[in-house]
């Protein structure tokens, strides 16, 4: 029996292993299950299962959310080269660290190397200028934000590149080897393309980012994740309901689903709590966004209660395999499988 009393920062969980150390999930038996603030990476790193997304905030209104954010306990950033806010998202860090508020070792730090510094030295010299956005050392998970290479020809057309995965890959192995990303993964990467990369290299990815929500569980991703030990972070839990207008091609709304509607008021919780709740128990890192303090506090606060089982059921038999970000603009990529999972 394998009986694991986690820190003050978790909650508690036993499990017993039938078979150890790595069962399959028909030969566990969960004794006691709640939520866990940190999920434990294959690089023996904690991650914060909640994070603080950032995609589309920028300047002062993102400044100021990350920093009530901050306050209020949130130890996980989610951002980007692409975001173009990780400058921002520096000054924030490093005001509080300078007036003693928080260490930099107690900030979780995700960024993502873009589709247009796939090749290894572009791959290395994003990593350093992220490094320099955020006026940070090290940074703790590095992912490939897409497989699918590209080069802007214009401010608005995009250009499809072969780069081979592995070679950005070997990037941030050498990253990762000399202490600059304690952890690195991939974002929106299909099983086949996480295959390659895991019978290729040393390095297994750490972390999988992806969307998921209450409509696209992604339960094939998941199920081969867990299997290999590899974290896998939810994009998009809410179901994007502000998403750009280029990924705008159905009008579902998770927020407004009856039965989570009816799920939260009889919790005395806001839908968003309850979806972010429901991703948290399913084992996966959530990464809700807002700029908005109520909305900020909220969410944080979907740690704080219990889901039944029942409930949970109810809201797994939503799965629709609906995904909100199509990116069909990558059609014709030879990287992009539209009709696999990632």
């Amino acid at each position: 029996m394998y009986v694991y009393h986690l820190t003050n920062h978790e909650i508690f969980i036993s499990l017993f292993l039938i078979n150890p150390p790595y069962p399959h999930s028909n030969q566990i038996l969960l004794l006691k299950m709640t939520i866990s603030r940190y999920l434990r990476l294959n690089t023996g790193f904690r991650m914060p299962t909640l994070g603080f997304g950032t995609f589309t905030l920028k300047g002062d209104p993102l400044k100021e959310a990350l920093d009530y954010a901050l306050f209020l306990g949130y130890r996980h950033i989610d951002t980007a080269s692409s975001y173009d806010n990780e400058k921002e998202i520096g000054q924030v860090l490093n005001d509080r660290v300078k007036a003693g508020k928080m260490n930099r070792k107690d900030v979780f730090i995700t960024t993502k190397v873009p589709s247009t510094h796939m090749r290894k030295a572009d791959a290395i010299e994003s990593a350093h200028k992220s490094m320099e956005n955020m006026s940070i050392s090290y940074i703790d998970m590095l992912l490939i934000h897409h497989p699918w290479a590209v080069s802007k020809t214009e401010e608005t057309e995009l250009k499809f590149e072969h780069v081979d995965i592995l070679e950005t890959w070997q990037a941030l192995s050498a990253l990762f080897k000399c202490g600059q990303a304690a952890s690195i993964g991939v974002s929106n990467f299909t099983v086949r393309q996480i295959e390659r990369i895991l019978s290729s290299s040393d390095v297994p990815p750490a972390n999988v980012q992806l969307e998921c929500h209450a409509y696209f569980l992604q339960q094939r991703l998941k199920t081969f994740c867990d299997q290999n030990h590899i974290v896998v972070s939810a994009y998009a839990p809410l179901g994007a309901p502000n998403r750009p207008s280029r990924h705008v091609s159905s009008a579902e709304n998770l927020l407004t689903d009856p039965l989570i509607v009816e799920i939260a008021k009889s919790y005395r919780k806001t839908p968003a709590q309850v979806l972010l709740n429901f991703l948290l128990r399913a084992g996966f890192v959530a990464l809700p966004k807002s700029s908005k303090k109520e909305r900020i506090k909220e969410n944080l606060d979907t740690l704080n209660f219990t889901m039944t089982t029942k409930d949970y059921n109810r809201i797994t038999s939503l799965d629709q395999g609906l995904r909100f970000f199509r990116f069909l603009y990558m059609r014709g990529h030879p990287e992009f499988f539209e009709e696999d999972d990632f």
